[in-house]
């Protein structure tokens, strides 16, 4: 591969951006502006016309799979060019690198080079045991909630003895007295969590000068790809290992900053500037993803943010079909709406892998699941669960299954010490063996015991009474698990007299189900709007059949799991269901977005910070430029959730969008 080749095909911006290599480099790369390219073809000629060392290039990005497709194109590159034998450059996600570093100089930090990294339940483990030394009640303040501040706090490159100056809060008045004794136990094992991987070694890079010099001879070229994703320890990183030989090249778009709640910070993109002296900065605005219509609505829509930096994108491309945005009567009509559609794009000869359906929050890909299985279309969920095969979900349903067949062993087991009330395997054992001894299933021994101070249920349970009598013979034996057995003995007997809503409030309110995870983190956030789909849907069926809501809820769940299962066919062509941040990064023919609504997108708990709302301006500019061919937008006029209806209200982003490039449609 010679100059011409390296350089071939580039656009005057594109061209600059790869030989513009000397002194800090700022690359605004909009959206499908061919900004891997540019990076790989970099690299290449750093090498071929620069004569540096792949040894001295480092290129950083945020995920192993963007880390490995870049090795990958890299090598075949200087392969091309005749260099595969001069090495490789260094390329690898943050913490890999971090890793990379810290293991060669692990002795430095206190730990030897054999180091274990820890995951967050290794970390959940070691917080737990200190919290219970100091007598700290678990239950009030949970070991993951201290994990999750301990993690933002390395991230802001936060120390244990600082803590406190920088957190304030009940919790966080634990957590500065923890966090020191959590960091001494980490190194007295020889351990390490995934936040030290980046804390210790830009710590390590901060205080030893002699080991900062000797990367930043190594890493004389620094290249960071999505540098608006960057947060304090990531920025504190770049700007250490770069600062003596000022060449690094940051490529990102502060208009795809969508990870604000993940700790990243838009303005280091924003303000690189400042930081280094001498900047080029490049704008990467030519788009070869999308047709001139899709361009326009997401131009409308970002350009009404206020803190971005002034760049419009454009195309080349056909002006293509109209947005397509559609109002439906509520979610069900909307999933039904979507669904028809994509069969008859299917039937137009389009592969289901070019068709996607993004939403902003997990809990809404239920009803598109339920109407893509009632049509027979293949999907797959990218980077998540199908609802039901949600763990919360797959909770509350063991236990209604159980509420329904008290012989349903296999989900008694799974629900008998979820949440955690101390009932382990060898609990579990004992209670098998009191079972087996009564003749009965471990579900009928519970419902029984139960029946021993509760004999008015009697007629209700179909167990003898001379069960009964028998299991009360040996009460001293397992009276204690009575708490286990009044829990659900409760819920059984509640089941009875009871329509699917009720029953599964009862079951989130009585197992303490939902305060066992809420650690205050977007997970839990998550979690917990999961669960209120699920409430939704059985208030839905409730209404509509009453005292057998529940019978008939079981069985529809037992044919869609059934259809789940069946529904594959084997080929990899699958509808793609994801949620906006997943679809970063991806594009498809053909895209859904739904549920752009006020409350939705923007997200409700956007509504009080500009910033907040500019973020969610973002998630939506990010939805709108994933679609290369059509865009279709809906929104449902109510959805119907526990209480009833919600009047919905269309997505202020909608109206940003201009009427001429649209075509509306509505249910009615």
């Amino acid at each position: 591969m010679k100059l011409n080749d390296i350089l071939k095909g580039l656009n005057p911006q594109q061209e600059k951006a790869v030989t513009c290599t000397e002194g800090p480099l700022l690359v605004f790369a909009g959206a499908g502006s061919g900004k891997t390219r540019v990076i790989t073809n970099r690299i290449a000629y750093l090498v071929s016309e620069k004569s540096v060392q792949p040894t001295n290039i480092l290129a950083v990005t945020f995920t192993k799979k963007a880390a490995g497709e870049m090795q990958e194109r890299v090598v075949e590159i200087l392969k091309d060019i005749g260099m595969q034998n001069k090495g490789i450059p260094t390329i690898g996600t943050f913490h890999s690198i971090g890793a990379m570093i810290l293991r060669q100089n692990a002795k430095e930090v206190g730990l030897e080079n054999n180091f274990s990294i820890y995951d967050s339940d290794d970390s959940d483990n070691i917080l737990k045991e200190i919290l219970l030394e100091k007598d700290i009640d678990i239950k009030q303040i949970k070991p993951s909630s201290v994990s999750y501040l301990i993690s933002n706090a390395k991230n802001q490159m936060v120390s244990p003895e600082s803590f406190s100056t920088h957190y304030y809060g009940f919790i966080e008045d634990t957590v500065s007295e923890i966090y020191p004794l959590y960091q001494k136990q980490l190194l007295a094992q020889n351990a390490v969590d995934f936040g030290d991987l980046l804390y210790l070694t830009v710590k390590l890079l901060q205080e030893n000068e002699e080991i900062r010099n000797k990367y930043q001879e190594k890493y004389k070229y620094l290249l960071i790809d999505e540098y608006q994703d960057t947060n304090e320890v990531q920025y504190k990183f770049a700007k250490l290992l770069s600062e003596k030989h000022q060449n690094i090249c940051v490529v990102g778009d502060d208009d795809q900053g969508i990870y604000a709640w993940r700790g990243a910070n838009i303005k280091n993109i924003q303000s690189f500037e400042d930081d280094f002296d001498k900047v080029n900065v490049i704008k990467l605005e030519q788009n070869y993803r999308s047709t001139k219509n899709v361009i326009q609505a997401a131009i409308s829509v970002i350009q009404q943010n206020n803190s971005r930096v002034e760049k419009v994108l454009w195309t080349d491309n056909t002006k293509g079909e109209k947005i397509t945005i559609y109002q439906a009567m509520d979610q069900e009509d909307e999933a039904e709406y979507v669904v028809n559609n994509a069969k008859l794009l299917q039937q137009r000869g389009i592969p289901l892998r070019n068709i996607a359906v993004l939403y902003r929050t997990n809990y809404q890909s239920r009803a598109i699941e339920e109407a893509l299985l009632k049509l027979g279309l293949p999907y797959k969920l990218v980077g998540g669960f199908r609802f039901y095969e949600r763990k919360e979900i797959k909770d509350i349903i063991s236990y209604l299954r159980f509420c329904f067949n008290q012989k349903d062993e296999l989900s008694l087991d799974r629900i008998l010490n979820v949440p955690p009330r101390k009932i382990g395997s060898k609990a579990k054992a004992q209670l098998h063996s009191f079972a087996k001894q009564t003749g009965l299933t471990i579900g009928e021994f519970v419902i029984a015991a139960y029946l021993v101070d509760n004999k008015e249920y009697i007629t209700e349970s179909k167990i003898e009474e001379s069960k009964i009598i028998e299991i009360e013979s040996i009460k001293d034996e397992w009276r204690k698990y009575q708490s286990v057995i009044s829990l659900f003995g409760n819920l059984f007997f509640l089941a009875k007299k009871s329509n699917l809503l009720q029953l599964v409030d009862a079951v989130v309110e009585r197992t303490g189900y939902i305060q066992w995870f809420d650690d205050g983190t977007e997970e839990a956030t998550m979690k917990k709007e999961n669960i209120a789909e699920l409430k939704s849907v059985a208030s839905s069926y409730s209404s509509k059949y009453g005292e057998k809501s529940l019978e008939v809820f079981l069985n529809e769940i037992n044919l869609i799991e059934q259809e789940q299962d069946k529904n594959q066919d084997g080929t990899g062509n699958y509808i793609n269901l994801m949620t906006l941040h997943s679809s970063k990064g991806l594009e498809f023919d053909y895209v859904f977005m739904v549920g752009v609504e006020e409350g939705l997108l923007p997200h409700s708990r956007s509504f009080l910070e500009e910033a907040d709302l500019e973020e969610e301006r973002r998630l939506c500019y990010v939805g709108i430029t994933r679609a290369k061919q059509k865009l279709y937008i809906t929104f449902s006029e109510k959805r119907i959730t526990r209480e009833g209806f919600s009047s919905q209200i269309p997505s202020r982003f909608l109206g940003e969008i201009p009427q001429e490039i649209c075509e509306y449609f509505s249910y009615n």
